[in-house]
């Protein structure tokens, strides 16, 4: 049976975990951004860092996981973070040069579809304490 009142503050902890991520990839968005490099490349690198920090911070804080099985949610985490980065990508070239929604509007569209679909693939997927194979 799922508990509700548990699930709830574990995304409450996903949330916090995301304003940190968000913080650092915006940060490292706007000082990349006056590169002059193109978006693409930009929040690539940002979403990177994001990346590194989101796994560790999830891992710890989030889904309190141990060292058990380290291997394989990392490798589960890059999969879905870098799925989820290809799609922010389609997404943000469809809302910034499609649709010509600017550039932070285009990014925040695509933070808040990695966003949703991150807690959920990673509680489903990679830090399901119930999943016991590989």
């Amino acid at each position: 049976m799922i508990d509700f009142g548990k699930e709830f503050a574990t995304l409450v902890r996903f949330g916090l975990v995301g304003l940190a991520n968000t913080g650092l990839s915006v940060g490292l968005m706007f000082l990349l951004d006056l590169t002059g490099w193109p978006v693409a490349v930009y929040t690539t690198i940002a979403y990177g860092a994001g990346i590194i920090c989101s796994f560790l911070l999830n891992r710890w804080f989030t889904f309190r996981e141990g060292k058990d099985r380290q291997a394989t949610r990392m490798l589960r985490f890059v999969v879905t973070t870098l799925a989820l980065l290809g799609f922010v990508q389609v997404i943000q070239y469809f809302c910034i040069d499609v649709l010509r929604t600017g550039k932070p509007w285009g990014i925040a569209i695509a933070m808040a579809f990695y966003t949703g679909m991150g807690f959920i693939v990673n509680r489903i997927w990679v830090f399901n304490k119930t999943r016991t194979s590989t």
